[in-house]
């Protein structure tokens, strides 16, 4: 970990042509446009007020996230007859690096904003005594949590991509051909020097490491049961901060990527024992969409706040059909491929609250319905008005993550136990061992990413997910799985072009974006 912890690192790509100037907007992490850092990071509102700084940059990405784990994927087409190009290039896996969707800058900004944060908070500390060591912990943990969440949503969607782990507004460190620890000022240095002084990882393993290690950190810091500086958060605040069970869910599952099945197994229990965190029932599901809050259901989501003005919350303008209400349809879902999805064979069509409340037909239009819904039924959001969270992690993940290292690890018995406890809680009937071949490894597999993509539908889930699957598998599922969306003219082109795996990556034109 010594060479990772050295690794305070900007690709060369993506500092090419970079001025100073172009920093401050790039990795702009001062709180407010109208604070004076120097005012600013003197005690603990102060710290606080940065970290809600932390979460509003990432809160913008929310319609990329659709994009990039949904548009790509097997379940999700264009809406419009005329698709809008750079949308049309995510559903017809053919992204060039001109799409202003690839742009990443919005998740560097929260890393920028995280690396400033755990660079100040014991700073803050020594001049406020009213925080405890314990708080200060705190707020690094958040930090790095946070960190660490941004580069596993880049690590699974880009090749390659810089890491930065300090903040160098002020000053850069790097080690020198020498091997010297060199501390300069940032203004001091030229792009060139800029460019000539980072590089990026070695491979996307450090990164895998980097990660991992950060969460496993944070997990030892981030207080239990939501206390913060002596002060239990609002529900708002509590399921819009990270906290130590998502922590222990993030764990879970970069263990079950990096093939660390016991390990992700047991990280699962933390959350599944939990009496914070439970499947909640079918009749609250939609509450996590419809709600100001998720309790029960959400561990993390990032929420969104509109103004009386004519804007729209995105989610609302990529999946709303109805144009006069800020609708533009960019999105819908492949009906064909869903509705087999959620008819379930053994309980009633309907009795999924899943089925009911992720996508409708709305005037003819096959809508995806989680972001312009107040209801289940068929109740929609008023005008400009959609105040639907995006979900990054919910309960339910670490129940299907269990399931999934217990299939690995041959205990199926285990595996299909938390399948069940899903389905039950979702509406549908219990499946039977006496009859369900339960002990059949491809068939359990099929069982659990079936229930993940009915249970997170577009929810920015699904792509990762067909590449998790095939990791698991050891062959590309991932290629046949999105080739099946397409009419049948198609599907061989699209089935040969995603049989490459880095296609699966989205390409970047890192100078484009800086």
């Amino acid at each position: 970990m010594k060479t990772i912890q050295k690794i305070i690192l900007v690709s060369a790509t993506i500092m090419s042509g970079v001025c100073v100037s172009s920093c401050s907007s790039f990795f702009e992490v001062t709180p407010s446009d109208n604070i004076v850092e120097g005012d600013f990071y003197k005690n603990r509102e102060d710290l606080n007020a940065s970290a809600v700084g932390m979460y509003e940059s990432l809160a913008q990405e929310a319609h990329k996230f659709l994009l990039w784990g949904d548009a790509r994927a097997d379940m999700v087409t264009a809406g419009q007859a005329d698709p809008d190009p750079y949308i049309n290039e995510f559903v017809v896996n053919n992204v060039t690096t001109d799409n202003p969707y690839t742009n990443y800058a919005g998740i560097y900004r929260t890393i920028a904003r995280c690396n400033r944060q755990m660079e100040k908070v014991y700073k803050v500390k020594q001049l406020d005594s009213k925080i405890a060591d314990r708080d200060a912990n705190a707020y690094y943990g958040e930090a790095l949590l946070l960190r660490a969440i941004c580069y596993y949503q880049l690590l699974r969607t880009y090749a390659k991509f810089p890491i930065i782990t300090t903040d160098f507004a002020e000053q850069i460190t790097y080690v020198n051909s020498a091997g010297e620890t060199i501390k300069e000022p940032t203004l001091s240095l030229s792009s060139e020097e800029i460019r000539s002084i980072y590089r990026m990882p070695a491979n996307q393993q450090e990164v895998w490491t980097l990660v991992y290690n950060d969460v496993l950190t944070a997990l030892g810091m981030i207080p239990v049961n939501y206390q913060w500086n002596g002060e239990t958060l609002s529900a708002n605040e509590r399921y819009g901060r990270v906290s130590q069970p998502l922590a222990a869910t993030y764990a879970a599952e970069i263990a079950l990527w990096l093939g660390q099945y016991q390990v992700a197994s047991s990280f699962c229990d933390l959350i599944i024992q939990n009496v914070s965190h439970n499947l909640g029932t079918s009749g609250t599901w939609f509450n996590q969409f419809s709600a100001s809050n998720a309790a029960g259901h959400s561990m993390f989501a990032l929420g969104y706040q509109y103004t009386k003005s004519f804007e729209t919350n995105r989610l609302q303008e990529f999946t709303s059909s109805v144009r006069e209400d800020g609708g533009r349809y960019y999105l819908k879902p492949v009906a064909r491929m869903v509705e087999p999805l959620f008819k379930d064979d053994v309980s009633l069509t309907d009795a999924d609250i899943r089925a009911q409340a992720s996508y409708k037909v709305v005037d003819g239009d096959t809508v995806i319905w989680k972001y312009i819904g107040l209801d289940n039924v068929s109740s929609m959001r008023a005008p400009y008005a959609s105040s639907a969270s995006w979900q990054i992690m919910r309960s339910a993940d670490a129940y299907l993550i269990k399931a999934l290292a217990d299939l690995q690890l041959n205990n199926y018995a285990s595996a299909f136990n938390f399948i069940n406890m899903v389905r039950t809680a979702r509406g549908l009937v219990i499946l039977d061992k006496l009859t369900f071949p339960y002990t059949n490894k491809a068939i359990m597999d099929q069982l659990i990413f079936d229930e993940r993509a009915r249970e997170f539908a577009f929810e920015g889930k699904r792509w990762y997910d067909l590449m998790l699957r095939s990791k698991l598998n050891g062959k590309n599922m991932l290629a046949d799985a999105v080739a099946n969306k397409y009419p049948a003219a198609q599907r061989e082109a699209i089935r040969a072009r995603l049989q490459n795996e880095i296609n699966w990556y989205i390409p970047i034109d890192p100078v484009k974006w800086q």
